[in-house]
């Protein structure tokens, strides 16, 4: 059954790949910070939004322009984020303020706003990108775990009080080849976790995967991970 999805971050990395794996079957609603950063998604037919979520009164806009399209969503995708990796001792105050406002506050914020959107739709589900920082303890990823830590958190307690109205997953990965490794590198690529976005929506109602962990076999589990800081 064809639905109306909402993926933010859409256009590379993890949200890209999901993009192209639901695009056959879905009507997509993609953001990105801009609409150039999209030239190389050949999906035609998606709907495409600027809105840098660095700057938090751009939601609205963005939101108004999503209503515009649609009246209703039956999926929203929160994947926007991203990471830099530093000892805590050198991370600027700005690039904190930015990571945690693209990470975290940018996701709560949209989910409030595109709730009424979703409680329209007859089977909705919400899902969050989070990561495996969120429950580890990795070198250099300080700022980073802490907001997805926070999504974590939120997914669980969005979770308990949308219960019978919206379903409400999280998905939690080790690293992820978003930033041009070698091919073979043993971390996950996004396809896999595109993959698993699309087994979580295929489950029909009342089957909720509450959160999934993702991994390569050869993955490390330890307190520094291959691009950790050197202290």
């Amino acid at each position: 059954m064809s639905r109306k999805i909402c993926i933010t971050g859409a256009s590379k990395g993890i949200g890209k790949a999901e993009a192209e794996i639901l695009y056959a079957d879905h009507e997509l609603y993609l953001q990105a910070t801009s609409l150039d950063s999209f030239q190389d998604l050949g999906l035609p037919n998606a709907k495409l939004f600027a809105c840098d979520f660095a700057d938090l009164t751009q939601i609205d806009h963005f939101v108004h322009e999503l209503k515009s399209q649609t009246d209703t969503l039956d999926v929203l995708v929160n994947n926007a984020g991203f990471m830099t990796i530093d000892s805590f001792q050198h991370f600027s105050e700005t690039l904190m303020h930015r990571m945690i406002t693209v990470n975290l506050e940018a996701q709560l914020l949209l989910t409030q706003k595109l709730l009424p959107l979703l409680l329209k739709s007859n089977n909705p589900q919400i899902v969050f990108m989070s990561s495996m920082s969120a429950k580890n303890r990795i070198v250099g990823e300080s700022v980073y775990a802490a907001t997805k830590a926070g999504i974590m958190q939120f997914a669980h307690v969005l979770r308990n009080e949308l219960a019978g109205k919206v379903r409400v997953s999280t998905i939690h990965s080790w690293g992820v080849n978003t930033w041009n490794d070698e091919a073979d590198a043993a971390i996950l690529k996004p396809e896999h976790v595109a993959e698993t976005l699309q087994f979580i929506l295929s489950r029909e109602r009342p089957f909720l995967v509450e959160s999934i962990e993702l991994g390569h076999e050869s993955h490390w589990n330890g307190a520094k991970a291959p691009w950790s800081p050197e202290l």
